[in-house]
């Protein structure tokens, strides 16, 4: 016990806040062990960021191409909705179909075949696209009275 307080005593005796040679270099070697971790740590970051810059590099494509492919889409959409007819009236414009004959409607032979359509539909229709007239379905006939059925005497003569 003696020697341990003996030991201890040069300690005890020192002003406080002062350090000793051993303290020094003590906190001097730990912090050039923290020194060094750090180094080497971003040496490991710098060399992880060399590996990856094949990814990031790869990453950056795809995004600038999704991001191409996106305007182009936008560009087409827009191009679309230009050139195509505005809505006039209350109906939309339809699109004539294809103006063919069914195989079973075909004539025996070419010579006889007959073309399809009509001049004067495709006009109206080409005016349609064009927004100068406006599509319409068509009116519908209306009877402004009734049908009246009446039984001749000759009718019922031969009944």
């Amino acid at each position: 016990q003696e020697e341990e307080e003996a030991r201890d005593a040069p300690r005890k005796r020192e002003q406080p806040g002062r350090k000793t040679e051993r303290q020094r270099r003590r906190e001097k070697e730990q912090r050039e062990k923290a020194a060094a971790r750090a180094r080497s740590r971003v040496a490991a970051q710098r060399l992880q960021g060399l590996f990856r810059l094949r990814s990031l590099r790869r990453a950056l494509l795809l995004r600038e191409l999704r991001l191409r492919e996106r305007r182009e889409r936008r560009l087409r959409l827009r191009e679309l909705r230009e050139s195509a007819p505005k809505r006039l009236g209350r109906a939309r414009y339809e699109e004539p179909g294809p103006e063919v004959q069914l195989s079973e409607e075909l004539p025996d032979s070419l010579r006889s075949l007959r073309p399809e359509g009509s001049v004067l539909r495709d006009r109206f229709k080409s005016l349609q696209r064009r927004n100068m007239i406006e599509p319409r379905e068509r009116a519908k006939f209306k009877r402004r009275y009734r049908v009246k059925y009446v039984e001749k005497r000759a009718f019922r003569e031969v009944t």
